[in-house]
């Protein structure tokens, strides 16, 4: 078995075929490690591009799947075992937990209705846990994926994650991040009008000491960031340093770190701020509000707060979180109704789709207003 340079099938399908026709005739077994790609390029005189979109198809059409490190192993399927698998792959951050079963739940419902299950995998915020899930999907022969990218802003693009992503060929949608590349599919909230919503809010509200609270290593984050410049620019309000603290994504989750930089900003006396806009509802809640009540501060008199996301938390805290709307189960409603247009597409690779929602902000009554009366006071 060779490759034909006079037929015109371009090299990788032919190689591809030839793998298969060598798995029957070599009797491979389950789990059983095919030749590397240096040992396929010598043996059938190709290029590396060549081999490895000829990997790709076969890790996609579920005949061989790939471990981290180790090479490409036989799956143990065979070539009249090409039919749908009636299943997508779903990556976030986390499962169970803040935004994300809305997300979660848009999704299965769309695929319910299409007669497809969902297989999930949490990645913790992590890009090599990220890595893992996303090999373990393919090796369960999904007919698409939806990923929320762990890691940071520089992280994303030199991922190995995103590397596969481009090579594989079954759709792929990424939620919840913007990417500034035109070969990626994604549905995303606008963080960057988020950010200056927030932030025009509680200018209109009277203050000018407004802090921003953010992972400033984190795509999301730096576009929310973003918007609050923006905000403070347009209506001519100076941006002081003292008041921008950006932290890391990989503890964002932690209530002591997040309390750290709130009361770094507290202790900056007359110069505090009189409003904080977090990052997330999370952040607002579980470290902002602690960390002011430990200065014997009280929300909303001494400190106005703004959080994003919308989640459930803002609305049962002991003082409701005015925060920027995320559209949870919209976007995995429409995520998935975007990748099942491509699934069920035939012909050449469908188009990338872009398609990004711009947030309301959600009012209660962690504001104050310092251009009117506090019936407080």
């Amino acid at each position: 078995m060779k490759i034909d340079e006079s037929n015109p099938t371009p090299k990788y399908l032919q190689l591809k075929e030839i793998i298969k026709q060598y798995f029957e005739s070599e009797q491979y077994k389950p789990g059983q490690k095919i030749p590397s790609e240096n040992e396929l390029i010598t043996q059938f005189n190709v290029s590396r591009n060549t081999v490895r979109q000829a990997l790709s198809e076969l890790v996609n059409e579920g005949f061989i799947y790939k471990k981290h490190g180790s090479g490409s192993f036989f799956s143990g399927k065979t070539q009249d075992e090409t039919t749908q698998s009636f299943l997508i792959g779903v990556i976030t951050s986390f499962i169970s937990y803040y935004i994300y079963p809305p997300i979660i739940q848009g999704i299965d419902d769309v695929a319910h209705k299409k007669h497809y299950n969902i297989v999930l995998g949490s990645s913790r915020g992590d890009q090599e846990k990220e890595l893992i899930c996303l090999e373990q999907l393919l090796q369960k022969d999904i007919d698409g994926l939806l990923i929320e990218p762990a890691g940071g802003f520089q992280d994303i693009r030199e991922s190995k994650v995103l590397a596969l992503l481009k090579d594989i060929t079954i759709p792929v949608m990424f939620i919840n991040w913007v990417i500034d590349d035109p070969d990626v599919s994604f549905v995303s909230i606008n963080d960057r009008e988020g950010g200056f919503t927030a932030t025009e809010y509680l200018i209109a509200a009277g203050h000018q000491r407004i802090a921003c609270i953010y992972p400033n290593d984190h795509v999301p984050g730096i576009q929310r960031h973003l918007g609050y410049r923006k905000a403070l620019e347009q209506f001519h309000i100076p941006y002081d340093p003292q008041l921008d603290k950006g932290g890391t994504i990989f503890r964002w989750n932690e209530a002591e770190y997040i309390g750290r930089l709130v009361k770094e900003l507290l202790m900056l006396g007359d110069k505090k701020p009189t409003a904080m806009f977090f990052f997330n509802d999370s952040a607002a809640l579980q470290g902002g509000y602690q960390a002011i009540r430990e200065f014997g501060l009280k929300i909303p008199q001494d400190i106005s707060v703004v959080g994003f996301d919308d989640s459930e938390l803002a609305a049962v805290a002991d003082v409701p979180l005015t925060s920027v709307s995320h559209p949870k189960y919209q976007i995995g409603r429409w995520a998935a109704e975007i990748l099942f247009e491509d699934i069920t597409s035939r012909g050449p690779k469908p188009p990338t789709k872009q398609m990004v929602i711009n947030p309301i902000l959600v009012e209660r009554d962690s504001v104050r207003f310092l251009n009117m009366p506090d019936e407080n006071d």
